[in-house]
């Protein structure tokens, strides 16, 4: 059978060269465009058997033979060792602080396992290049090169779980093993990776919703919106670099305007035609660098894309189809590749990979020449090294080794490590080109802590005193300087230890230095708890007073008692018994109750009020437990029953007044206990409480006229008691009932309070400390007045045991003991007040055993008095020396400097002359006298004639904006923070910053860090006032200048002279697009109308937000078109908000389409009304979803409730233009074959490509259609009616056509 074309197909050139990945893509992609997809796949199909059949043939198998370690590989780890060994020696010396020594290490290890990977690659190519491994990775098959360079390079640096990189790379790769320590490195950034692999899945996967809800509605409409407005393409350059080359950001695109020749003005495309392949190829190569295209950006069209600004439906080359549903295959395209995203970096196994600045080597061996009008500023590079910033661009001279001139240009900012004359190898690097780039930096602390213990000692260190907002003293150091630690031995004594030495005393070793003793403060009895083993007590107790009940004993009340609880009652010999209110082992305090009295006497029947009649109470120590009762006297009780109730008033059975009688019902199922008369108290119509008060009514006679004397106690003894004809003292209260008011004669029962004594017998341990007693007393519980409210009786009085402390001692426990006595479960009580004390081993915070000793000086059952020393721990002096300095550092500790032996040290200088003197700081590697190096670093401490006494040192390099933890001739130990150095960093690259970073740009967060942005554009002049503060100026043209005062943390990404655009950032950091947009609004709307202001700002902010997307993909080597990009920017930038209605319906913050906007206002010009002042908004894809006109979709997609909510309210309508509501709805979607069901547009709509190519596209219905290419399906096929004829010329295929259209 014959093959079947619908053109004739271009051959296949001969192609002799390796066929690696790339090569394999072009070959697909000119397969796929040349014939479609059907021949693309099969021929995808043809090449994987072939590559199967010579795999097969060939043998290829890997083994670890294959994996061969370039062998320049140790000469490089001894190269990069040597260098480090220099950082380190730098960092001794006091050259670098410790975070340029870090940073030095890591960019050194850095650039050796890039050199090691080179090294890889060039050793397989010329060696062995059939080697498997090299073909497997070359070819495309599994694994890169990032994974080539750890099984035969190095592994290389490694980030810990907080994402810090390790110092300390894994030199071995895979085909030699790894260490232990390599291992357990390696398994942080693996485990990192598996977590985040499952993590990110997820997140990509939400992302992918959010576009599609945001885009889901953009549909290709129209053919052609006829807008005036394209954008302009070019390059895409990140870091110098060029991630997206013209030629590919071509392809697919409709121009916006005819292409003509800069050399010899021939028409070269035109316009509205799309660009292919082939023609974007020769655009490129005929010097055009930029060119304006028609974008979805761009596009007039209402609520959708035409068919021009989209451009080609990429899937299959060529313009595409009205009714494409293209929002949702943008959508997909950005969300798809998250997921890729997120695993890519860790295939590497959470390896460190950094870019490096662009780094200038020298070509040759020579001398650099600098000439004399060199403008240059003074730096400090990230490792520590002086070099010089260029302020404007150079060429300078390079002589080689024979002489000869050479020119090299250095562009302005660029840092040169070279001074004037100075030689250079070959290799070397010479300068440095600081990336432009928007690398991520955060401010980051390090503490410096010491490595050895001894002196504090400022050297050229300029300190300056702040005190922050909460009033704290902060001591830091704006220009930065040396720090030395001065060695010795520190000894940290408490405040009370006694010392024993004096300073420039001599000690020998294990002499004790200080003694800190334990002291009693009350004396009594020693009880020791380990008395066979006096070294290693921990604490001992004094009983310093114990007395014991005798005349009482403890029994268990097994009645009362439970299995965790068990209940105990103290029972007088006179035969009182009380109920134990404390267990054994209970602390108890002054005055707290031990036991309470068993007793019915003072028990009412009914709750009621409490009158004190003839007694006083002790109102200082009220505790919950009542007051104590001074004096006889007695306790009048007015009984009365009260009803808590709260329940509504028409569910009273009784009234306000009414008598009643015992058992009488109050409410359904509650019964009075008592007879009396009722008062009811209500609020709200709520009855609170019910209340029966016993007593008879009275009628008031008429001589009595007081109302204010009621309510009352009357005694017997009373002048007018006959008057109410009872018995017994009694309370007179008013009643009020529906016939008037009486009074209402009250019962009082007397409690009669006497001072009977109980007869307590205590014991007391010893004679001289009595400080505690066991001793009675009565409380009455409730106050003079108070309304007990009950309907049960309750205790007004109790008598209680408690343990009263003497009152210079109040702060004094005891323990409570049950000691057994003669017989069974019968115990005696006992009160003992124990002083604990600890006994320290390492009083002085000492980790050698050796360096302390503590000796007890008291022995078990020994009686002591107060203030007598019970232990005793001397500090010894580790090593002999000089006692140098004992220094008070705060109330709480002392410490004191011993200079050893080992301290000093001694140089010989044979009687030459000392180019030192005595105090000066020196480093080890500095010349002393002449031909002498020091070998130790430290300060002269002693100049003889003969020799040079040095005190051995320990500099360290405190950077600028420091903060010191230390003062000058402070004592310091080994670990001790000595300050906290304040630096930049800039964050891993990592694609752990990809997903999230395009979460940001495309939900338009603001970002933590912003850069500063230019608030105008002109021409920069940069002040440095000082070391930290930077002022930036930016003149304009018309002479007005912003100034912006940088502090010293802000790093500048501009320099002197260089002109600046408006809106482009002047310090690091990732810009706020909405700063951006709000910067060119305003700019703009100040020269044109408000439409075409918000139409270019948006535009500007569009531009913005694409690229940044662009630039994550592309740093994860992952391609998506623009126009994807670009329709769901459209979405997040297509809305304005009102800030002032005018005359038309709009609200202030009401959020409109910009095209609806201006239609009201153009509606409003014509009516003479005040039109809407608006500027325009980024909305975020959650936020655009929100508000998207359709609130069918907006409520599918999140907030449900507040959707439909504010739809109903506002009575809204929902068109159903999208997919989404359509499918919500049930109805088919306005999108592909849906699409003309809903949109009159006839089906016989067809575009021609005339050969003579015009300026515009027609629409012409009569003409055949020619055909290009054509995706093969069935169903296209069966149209054509291909399937049964073979096609042998283009006679045949123009009649199949003419058929398909008759048909």
């Amino acid at each position: 059978m014959k093959e079947k074309y619908l053109f004739i197909p271009p051959k296949p050139k001969f192609t002799n060269k390796t066929i690696d990945k790339k090569e394999l893509k072009k070959l697909m992609a000119w397969a796929f465009s040349n014939y479609g997809t059907g021949r693309a796949s099969y021929l995808a199909d043809k090449i994987k058997d072939l590559g199967f059949q010579y795999a097969t043939k060939a043998g290829l198998s890997l083994s670890v033979e294959d994996l061969r370690v370039p062998p320049t590989k140790r000469e490089l780890l001894k190269r990069t060792n040597e260098e480090i060994n220099l950082t380190q020696q730098k960092y001794e010396r006091g050259e670098i602080t410790t975070v340029e020594r870090f940073q030095k290490v890591i960019d050194t290890w850095n650039n050796a396992s890039e050199e090691l990977k080179d090294e890889v690659v060039k050793y397989f190519k010329e060696t062995d290049p059939l080697n498997t491994i090299y073909i497997m990775a070359f070819s495309g098959a599994r694994g890169n090169i990032s994974q080539v360079r750890q099984l035969v390079g190095m592994r290389g640096l490694m980030a810990d779980p907080q994402g810090q990189i390790i110092d300390l790379p894994i030199k071995s790769n895979f085909r030699e093993g790894l260490t232990v320590t390599d291992y357990i490195i390696s398994s942080y950034g693996a485990r990192k990776g598996l977590v985040d692999t499952a993590l990110r899945t997820a997140d990509s996967g939400y992302l992918t919703r959010r576009l599609v809800d945001v885009a889901q509605d953009i549909i290709i409409r129209e053919i052609d919106c006829d807008t005036d407005r394209g954008i302009l393409l070019k390059d895409m350059v990140s870091n110098n670099q060029i991630l997206i080359p013209l030629q590919n950001r071509l392809l697919g695109r409709v121009l916006f305007e005819t292409l003509h020749s800069p050399d010899s003005a021939n028409v070269i495309a035109h316009i509205n035609q799309d660009l292919d392949h082939n023609t974007a190829e020769f655009i490129v190569k005929s010097g055009i660098k930029s060119v304006i295209v028609r974008s979805p950006l761009t596009c007039e069209s209402s609520r959708s894309v035409c068919q021009f600004c989209y451009g080609w439906n990429l899937a299959h080359g060529s313009l595409v189809d009205l009714g494409e549903a293209v929002g949702i295959i943008a959508a997909q395209s950005i969300g798809e590749p998250g997921t890729q995203l997120t695993m890519r970096t860790f295939h590497t196994g959470g390896v460190f990979t950094g870019e490096l600045a662009e780094q200038i080597r020298a070509p040759f061996d020579g001398v650099l020449r600098i000439p004399k009008s060199f403008r240059t500023r003074l730096i400090r590079t990230r490792h520590g090294e002086e070099a010089f910033v260029l302020e404007d661009s150079y060429k300078l001279d390079l002589y080689d080794s024979s002489y000869k001139k050479h020119k090299i240009e250095f562009k302005q900012g660029t840092i040169l490590f070279l001074n004037d004359n100075e030689q250079f190898k070959k290799s070397q690097v010479i300068g440095e080109l600081s990336t432009k780039s928007s690398m991520i930096t955060e401010r980051v602390t390090k503490d410096l802590n010491t490595e050895n213990s001894g002196e504090v000692c400022f050297s050229n260190l300029y300190i300056e005193e702040k005190i922050d907002r909460q009033g704290n003293s902060i001591t830091n150091t704006p220009k930065g300087g040396c720090l030395w630690i001065l060695s010795g031995e520190v000894y940290n004594l408490p405040s009370y230890a006694d010392i024993k030495i004096k300073e420039k005393q001599f000690v020998e070793e294990d002499e004790v230095l200080a003694t800190s003793k334990v002291i009693s403060d009350y004396g009594g009895l020693v009880r020791l708890n380990q008395s066979n083993q006096t070294s290693n007590i921990t604490e001992l107790q004094i009983v310093t007073s114990s007395v014991s009940l005798d005349n009482a004993t403890i029994v268990t009340d097994d009645q009362k008692s439970t299995n965790s609880d068990p209940s105990y009652t103290l029972e007088m010999e006179c035969g009182i018994k009380f109920h134990m209110l404390c267990s054994p082992g209970n602390k108890i305090v002054n005055s707290q109750i031990i036991a309470e009295l068993i007793d019915t006497k003072y028990q009412t029947s009914t709750g009621g009020i409490v009158k004190y009649d003839g007694f006083e109470v002790n109102k200082k120590n009220k505790n919950k437990k009542g007051y104590e009762i001074l004096g006889e006297g007695a306790l009048l009780w007015i009984p009365e029953e009260t009803h808590e109730i709260n329940k509504d008033i028409s569910l009273l059975l009784v009234e306000e007044g009414q008598c009643i009688t015992a058992g009488t019902q109050i409410v359904k199922e509650l019964y009075s206990l008592t007879e009396g008369y009722i008062q009811i108290i209500q609020e709200n119509e709520i009855v609170k409480e019910v209340i029966v008060k016993p007593g008879k009514e009275h009628v008031r006679s008429t001589t009595s006229n007081n109302l204010n004397e009621y309510p009352k106690i009357v005694k017997p003894n009373d002048p007018d008691y006959a008057e109410y004809n009872a018995q017994g003292t009694i309370y007179i209260e008013e009643l009020h009932y529906k016939k008037g008011n009486a009074l209402l004669i009250r019962p009082v029962i007397e409690f009669r309070i006497d001072n009977e004594k109980i007869d307590l017998k205590t014991n007391y341990l010893t004679n001289e400390n009595h400080h505690i007693t066991i001793k009675p007393t009565k409380r009455v519980l409730f106050k003079d007045g108070q309304r007990v409210k009950s309907k049960y009786g309750v205790d007004l009085l109790k008598t209680y045991l408690i343990m009263s402390v003497d009152f210079d001692k109040p702060h004094l426990s005891a323990d409570v003991e049950f000691v057994p006595a003669h017989e069974d479960d019968i115990y005696k009580l006992h009160l003992t007040v124990l002083e604990t004390l600890q006994i320290k081993q390492d009083d002085f915070g000492e980790s050698k055993k050796k360096s302390t000793i503590t000796s007890l000086c008291v022995k078990q059952n020994e009686l002591i008095k107060a203030g007598s020393t019970v232990a005793e721990t001397h500090l010894l002096a580790h090593s002999a020396g000089f006692v140098q300095s004992i220094n008070q550092t705060s109330q709480s500790t002392c410490k004191v400097l011993i200079l050893t032996n080992s301290d000093e040290k001694s140089i010989d200088i044979y009687n030459q002359t000392p180019q030192v003197s005595q105090g000066d700081f020196i480093r080890s590697g500095d010349q002393i006298a002449n031909g002498i190096i020091a070998e130790t670093s430290g300060q002269i401490v002693e100049i003889e004639t003969n020799k040079i006494k040095i005190r051995s040192g320990t500099p360290y390099l405190v950077s600028s904006n420091a903060i010191l933890q230390v003062k000058n001739g402070n004592l310091v130990e080994t670990g001790d923070t000595l300050a906290i150095l304040v630096f930049e960093r800039s964050k891993t690259g990592d694609i752990v910053q990809g997903l999230p970073r395009i979460e940001e740009i495309l939900e338009a967060r603001k970002p933590k860090e912003p850069s500063k942005l230019s608030q105008r554009p002109g021409k920069i002049t940069l002040n440095y006032d000082s070391e930290d503060n930077k002022c930036i100026r930016i003149l304009s043209s018309n002479g007005e200048y912003n100034e912006y005062i940088m502090s010293g943390i802000q790093k500048i990404i501009v320099s002197n002279g260089e002109n600046i655009l408006l809106a482009e950032p002047i310090t690091d950091g990732a810009p706020n697009p909405h700063e951006m947009l709000g910067l060119f609004f305003n700019f703009y709307k100040e020269r044109m109308p408000l439409y075409e202001a918000a139409k270019l700002a948006l535009q500007k902010v569009q531009i913005y937000l694409v690229n940044e997307v662009q630039n994550v993909y592309q740093s994860q080597n992952v391609d998506i078109s623009d126009k994807h990009i670009e329709v769901i920017v459209r979405q997040m930038t297509s809305k304005v908000k009102v800030e002032d209605g005018g005359d038309t319906t709009l609200l202030p913050g009401e959020l409109v389409e910009l095209q609806q906007i201006e239609n009201i206002n153009e509606a409003m010009t014509l009516t003479k009304g005040l039109p809407a002042r608006y500027s325009p908004v980024l909305l975020g894809i959650t936020k655009s979803s929100l508000n998207t006109d359709s609130f069918i979709s907006a409520a599918s997609f999140q907030e449900t409730t507040r959707v439909l909510t504010e739809a109903a309210i506002e009575g809204k309508a929902d068109w159903l233009r999208g997919l989404k509501e359509n499918v919500i709805i049930g109805r088919l979607i306005p999108a592909g074959t849906g699409f003309n069901s809903y949109n009159d547009i006839s089906k016989s709509f067809v575009l021609e490509k005339k050969n003579q190519m015009p300026d515009s596209y027609e629409q012409n219905q009569n003409e055949e259609q020619n055909i290009e290419d054509i995706i093969l399906d069935d169903n296209i096929a069966r149209n054509y009616a291909l399937i049964e004829n073979p096609i042998n010329n283009f006679d045949t295929i123009e009649q199949n056509i003419n058929q398909s259209k008759d048909i």
